[in-house]
């Protein structure tokens, strides 16, 4: 009996198993790529401009946030100011150094020009006494003296003149200075880079910042996308100008239409939805982004089902 059983057990397991090969088979010749229709894909939303992160160029401590998440704004537009009284102190003790210097540019100035003077009446003098002594009216001493006091003016006036450069140098340099401190006070201040919105902030009033630290997210002002990613079975099947239909995930329901704008010319990791780390999958795809007709029906971020239809 034992004998019996045995072989008819094979014979079934066989013929179970070449049943399923033809139903496996069967059902590839259903999805040939040619007759695929339309490629649905998870996409994300998000502006045309993407997503840009707002950062701090300089360390400081935030002092005031000036705008609301959410709040639409226009470019240059104040978002963010930080601390900056060690700063407004700096530059209110350069201007007292630019005002003494500016004075003593002044007054150098003043002094030249009467030194000019003094040289153009001595000028006269020492003419006068040459002539009186040539004609034995007057000294050999009282011409000596006259010229030798009007080249000492002379030696007084490109002192002056050098004193009146260096002066000047001195000023331009704290204007510089100044000029220096400025930007890096305004740059404690975060302005919009565009027309948008501030779609988050990481940071609050009080808190201090380094170099680089991410300060929120900001979105440009323009059309929506929805960014997805085509296997690359299917990635020569899809074109620019296409229709598109963005539902809600999972389900039949329709939020927007939308139109196939951009292709990746090249095929490249999933890093999109590739949230799993242990994800070892080797397939590669195309991204695809499709614009939204109706930017309202949709959040900026949010997970839709994108549906191209070929």
């Amino acid at each position: 009996m034992k004998n019996i059983f045995f072989p008819l057990a094979i014979l079934i397991s066989i013929l179970f198993s070449c049943s399923s090969k033809e139903d496996k088979k069967v059902n590839l010749e259903k999805y040939k790529v040619e007759q695929i229709n339309q490629i649905t894909g998870v996409a994300r939303i998000e502006p045309i401009g993407k997503i840009s992160p707002l950062g701090a160029e300089i360390i400081g401590k935030i002092a005031k946030i000036h705008v609301v998440e959410g709040q639409i704004i226009k470019k240059g537009t104040l978002l963010l100011s930080m601390d900056q009284t060690l700063d407004e102190a700096q530059l209110a003790q350069i201007d007292s150094k630019i005002n003494t210097k500016q004075q003593h540019v002044l007054g150098l100035e003043a002094k030249i020009s009467a030194t000019l003077l003094k040289i153009e009446i001595a000028d006269k003098e020492r003419q006068r006494d040459k002539n009186l002594a040539s004609a034995q009216a007057g000294t050999q001493k009282a011409a000596f003296d006259s010229e030798n006091n009007f080249e000492n003016l002379k030696a007084e006036l490109k002192i002056a003149k050098a004193e009146l450069m260096e002066a000047k140098a001195n000023l331009e340099e704290a204007i510089a200075e100044k000029k220096y401190t400025g930007t890096l006070l305004d740059k404690k201040n975060i302005y919009a880079p565009s027309d948008g919105m501030v779609l988050s902030w990481e940071i609050k009033p009080g808190e201090a910042v380094n170099i680089g630290s991410k300060l929120g997210d900001f979105a440009p002002d323009g059309d929506l996308i929805a960014t997805t990613e085509v296997d690359e079975l299917f990635a020569m099947k899809v074109k620019i100008g296409q229709k598109a239909s963005i539902n809600v995930q999972g389900t039949n329901q329709e939020l927007s239409s939308g139109k196939v704008i951009y292709c990746a010319p090249y095929l490249s990791k999933k890093s999109i939805f590739n949230d799993r780390a242990d994800n070892l999958e080797d397939r590669r795809v195309r991204e695809v982004r499709v614009k939204i007709d109706n930017p309202k029906a949709v959040l900026i971020g949010s997970r839709v089902e994108c549906i191209i239809k070929l």
